[in-house]
C-alpha cells in the first residue's frame, strides 16, 4: 500500500504534556495534514471506527485498555494500519507480540526527534523501523531463546494483570487501576496462572526471575 502525499495522524497517550509536545514536533513535518489526539485506548478505537488515521503513534501503558489491547483490535479492524508503539520501558515479550500483529515501528520515549522522524518515514515506506534499544532488547530475546517463554502464551490484559501482580498489587487495586471488576480480574489470574503453571504468588515470581521479567527494586 503506497504512503499517502498528506497524513492523517492520531496520537494516543494518557498524559496532556506528552501529547502537545509530540504535537510540536509533528507539527513540523510538511507532510502532515492533521493531528488528532486521545488519551485512552477506549477514545482510539471509537475514533478509528469513524475515520482512516495513515499513522498511529501508540502509547503503551494507559488507563483502561493499554496501548497493546487497543493496538490489537485496531489491527484487526485495519491490517493495513501503520502503528508506531511509544513506550517508556521495554517489557519482555510485548515487542515481538506486537510485531508480529502487524504494529509497524517500536520507539521508546526517550527517542530524538530526529529517530522519531526516521521511524515515521520508515513505517510510512512500507518497512519496520526499532529503536537501536528496542532492536537490541529483541536481538537478546531470540539469543536467550524467547520463543520457550511462558509468558508470551498470555493474552494482553492477562500480562497486564500479572506484570501489576509482580509489582506487589492486590486485586481490588488492580481492579481500580486497569477499570474492571475485581471478578474480572480474579478470571483472568486464574487463567494466566494455569497458562503458566504456577499455583501461588511466590511460584510466579521465581518464574518471573528465570525469565528476567521481575525486578524486587
Amino acid at each position: 500500500m503506497s504512503a499517502p502525499s498528506r497524513l492523517n495522524v492520531l496520537v494516543v497517550d494518557d498524559h496532556h504534556l506528552v501529547r502537545a509536545g509530540m504535537r510540536l514536533l509533528l507539527e513540523e513535518n510538511p507532510q502532515i495534514e492533521a493531528i488528532h489526539e486521545a488519551s485512552s485506548g477506549e477514545d482510539a478505537l471509537a475514533m478509528a471506527s469513524t475515520q482512516v488515521f495513515d499513522l498511529v503513534l501508540m502509547d503503551i501503558s494507559l488507563p483502561g485498555i493499554s496501548g497493546l489491547e487497543a493496538s490489537e483490535k485496531m489491527l484487526t479492524l485495519a491490517p493495513n494500519s501503520r502503528i508506531i508503539m511509544v513506550t517508556g520501558r521495554l517489557e519482555s515479550g510485548h515487542i515481538r507480540r506486537l510485531l508480529n500483529a502487524g504494529v509497524r515501528g517500536y520507539i521508546t520515549k526517550g527517542s530524538s526527534a530526529d529517530e522519531m522522524d526516521k521511524a515515521m518515514r520508515r513505517v510510512m515506506a512500507g518497512e519496520q523501523y526499532l529503536s537501536p534499544d528496542v532492536a537490541r532488547q529483541v536481538a537478546m530475546d531470540v539469543i536467550n531463546g524467547d520463543d520457550t517463554n511462558p509468558f508470551d502464551k498470555l493474552t494482553t490484559r492477562e500480562s497486564e494483570i500479572i506484570s501489576l501482580l509482580l509489582k506487589g498489587h492486590r486485586n481490588r487495586l488492580i481492579s481500580t487501576n486497569l477499570h474492571i471488576s475485581e471478578k474480572t480480574v480474579s478470571t483472568h489470574r486464574t487463567r494466566a496462572f494455569e497458562k503458566l503453571h504456577v499455583k501461588t504468588t511466590a511460584e510466579l515470581v521465581r518464574l518471573a526471575i528465570r525469565f528476567d521479567l521481575w525486578n524486587e527494586d
